[in-house]
């Protein structure tokens, strides 16, 4: 079946949600921990161990992969770190032909509560209320719903999201969107 998937990208709980074409949804997370102090060996095989978790969700049909742009204002974590994790996933995407689609944070935020400075409770309780037999536990796992929801209204997809208001049209439009075939 196929899906959009929605990436919220992290060294410490990267979030996944998939939206298929017929309206079900779905969320998962991965979750790894790190020190100051670790080894290159052991960052390595940290973002490995992220990127491989996305791989196996973006493995099978999936039409258009969503990740949450690069937070330049982020601050704790290794900043060379997140942006390798970002750029190791985005490059799986592409080597596997699977269309890549950038929102920045203010934008998904925007489309799910109307304020681009919305933070990540208030988006939380949005996708929550829009999909209340999902049990979201997590916010990283909201803002990848988020940004599946994107995907599959940016595609026309019906999936039960509804036509996007004027406030989302105003978020899907200041996304990187990719041709998708």
């Amino acid at each position: 079946m196929t899906h959009v998937l929605g990436i919220d990208a992290s060294l410490t709980s990267t979030g996944l949600a998939k939206i298929h074409a017929n309206g079900d949804g779905v969320i998962h997370h991965v979750t790894t921990k790190g020190r100051r102090d670790d080894t290159l060996t052991d960052r390595n095989k940290r973002i490995n161990i992220i990127c491989a978790e996305v791989a196996l969700w973006a493995a099978a049909d999936t039409t258009l992969a969503v990740i949450e742009g690069p937070s330049v204002a982020s601050i704790g974590g290794s900043p060379w770190d997140r942006a390798g994790v970002w750029w190791r996933i985005v490059a799986w995407l592409l080597a596997h032909d699977i269309p890549v689609a950038v929102v920045a944070p203010s934008c998904r935020a925007k489309w799910a509560t109307g304020s681009g400075s919305a933070n990540k409770t208030a988006v939380a309780v949005a996708m929550q209320r829009r999909f209340p037999t999902i049990e979201i536990s997590r916010d990283d796992e909201a803002d990848a719903l988020a940004l599946a929801c994107m995907g599959a209204q940016h595609l026309g997809w019906d999936a039960g999201i509804k036509a996007p208001t004027a406030i989302q049209t105003v978020a899907l439009a200041a996304a990187k969107w990719p041709e998708v075939a």
